[in-house]
């Protein structure tokens, strides 16, 4: 099982990872200053497109220790997902999750489950669709995480 975290989104909303039961969620770590999450960042925007009606969700977490920049790096890119910033490496999400290096991508399944972890590219493509097609038919069945 993932550990269960909760954000303040950019927006103020807040974010429990237990709220996001049922949906595959993609947690992306990443920071302005990184030219590999820079370069991964249309593989991303093109995820949080091609599954926006699906049960699926995109977190990113920042490892930004400028407020400002990141808030004008994610408005510029139009990344209209749910932000978090982190504060570094020593953040408390960061260290929940072990990241010591991005981009560093953690997907779990609807049951919370943490099914593929990759540092550098993001292409999970596949397991999304795979995950995602779990996560319909779960809905369906009526389950929930327990």
């Amino acid at each position: 099982m993932a550990p269960n975290f909760t954000i303040t989104t950019m927006e103020g909303k807040r974010i429990a990872f237990d709220d996001l039961q049922g949906k595959v969620v993609l947690l992306d770590f990443w920071a302005t200053w990184c030219g590999p999450c820079r370069e991964a960042l249309p593989s991303i925007k093109n995820l949080a497109r091609k599954f926006q009606d699906q049960p699926f969700v995109i977190v990113s977490i920042s490892l930004d220790d400028d407020e400002a920049k990141w808030k004008e790096f994610v408005a510029k890119n139009e990344m209209s997902w749910p932000q978090y910033c982190d504060g570094g490496f020593t953040g408390s999400i960061s260290r929940m999750f072990g990241v010591d290096a991005i981009p560093h991508t953690f997907l779990m399944d609807g049951d919370g489950v943490l099914q593929d972890e990759r540092i550098g590219d993001s292409s999970v493509e596949g397991k999304i669709k795979k995950l995602i097609a779990r996560a319909q038919e779960m809905q369906t069945a009526g389950k929930t995480r327990p």
